[in-house]
């Protein structure tokens, strides 16, 4: 700034001084702490927010496992923390406004004569920063909320990759069975691994493998909880077509008519056509391949855990 100009409102600051009362420089004063502390407030939120948007950005990037039996659940951890993150950034971003709009209320009351809002009998709430206060005092909270569901989701993620070990040293056991496996076997291999299965989970085995006349039932078992569980197995070749709605047509005639099953199964190394999964969901009859029959054969989590059906049988236990 030019000398001349610095010096004229240097000359003109000292007559305002000069010319005002002490009321004038008090209001003043207390005008100029509000901002301070309205200035200081959004400072906080604003810091605030950049935390939660980097979090969340870092969320945004984490993805579950490929084809294991925690990938789901590992997904689901990094969903739930992501809604967290999401409802958190919005809140700060809209008190980050507030105080925002608090400050420039401030601002603008700046070139007005403050002695009335200062004098005795003043409203107080006049500037917003009762309000400002109140905003402080939530993000404390926000703050923790924050910290919490950071902890949770490492926790759950600790769990996880506990639980994932565990599942990594079944696969190395005679108890495994993989896809190539599967693959490797004959149609009556295949019916005898998966009574072998059966066997592993616990359940106890009415029938091993089926034949010409067994009306749909290739392997029963009965559940702990005495629920009849019939499993119709088709094994297919490496490459070979997917099991049509026929196969699902005659199970469903027979399973519950004729075996009284209350759980029904249809299983195969391949894939199922979509008629047949209609036709399955509409009849609720469990197809078990792909995904589902590896968690089960090669991860060995338990037959009815990878229904579904595992909650019924606790709570049927319970009743008893």
């Amino acid at each position: 700034m030019p000398k001349f100009e610095h010096d004229g409102l240097n000359r003109a600051l000292r007559k305002l001084i000069n010319e005002a009362t002490d009321d004038h420089l008090l209001s003043a004063f207390l005008h100029f702490a509000e901002g301070r502390v309205a200035e200081g407030i959004y400072g906080e939120l604003h810091d605030h927010h950049a935390v939660v948007e980097a979090e969340l950005e870092h969320a945004n990037k984490l993805r579950g496992g490929l084809d294991t039996p925690t990938s789901d659940e590992c997904a689901l951890a990094h969903h739930r923390l992501r809604e967290v993150l999401r409802a958190e950034l919005a809140d700060a971003k809209a008190a980050m406004d507030e105080a925002a709009g608090i400050w420039h209320t401030l601002r603008q009351s700046s070139g007005t004569d403050l002695r009335a809002r200062f004098g005795r009998g003043a409203d107080t709430t006049e500037s917003g920063l009762e309000r400002a206060g109140w905003l402080r005092q939530q993000l404390a909270a926000a703050g923790q909320r924050v910290e919490n569901a950071l902890d949770e989701h490492c926790e759950e993620l600790h769990r996880l990759a506990l639980l994932e070990a565990e599942y990594r040293a079944f696969t190395e056991t005679p108890d495994s069975i993989s896809a190539d496996d599967f693959d490797a076997m004959t149609p009556v291999e295949f019916e005898e691994a998966t009574a072998a299965l059966v066997h592993r989970d616990g359940l106890t085995l009415v029938r091993r493998n089926g034949g010409a006349r067994d009306l749909g039932a290739d392997v029963i078992a009965v559940a702990p909880d005495g629920r009849k569980i019939v499993i119709q197995c088709k094994y297919r070749s490496p490459g070979g077509r997917p099991i049509g709605s026929p196969v699902i047509q005659t199970l469903n005639g027979t399973a519950r008519p004729v075996h009284a099953a209350d759980i029904v199964i249809a299983l195969t190394n391949r894939s199922f056509t979509e008629p047949a999964r209609e036709l399955a969901a509409a009849q609720n009859i469990h197809l078990l391949f792909g995904r589902r029959l590896r968690r089960w054969a090669t991860w060995g989590v338990p037959l009815l855990e990878v229904l579904g059906e595992d909650r019924q049988d606790s709570d049927n236990r319970a009743a008893a």
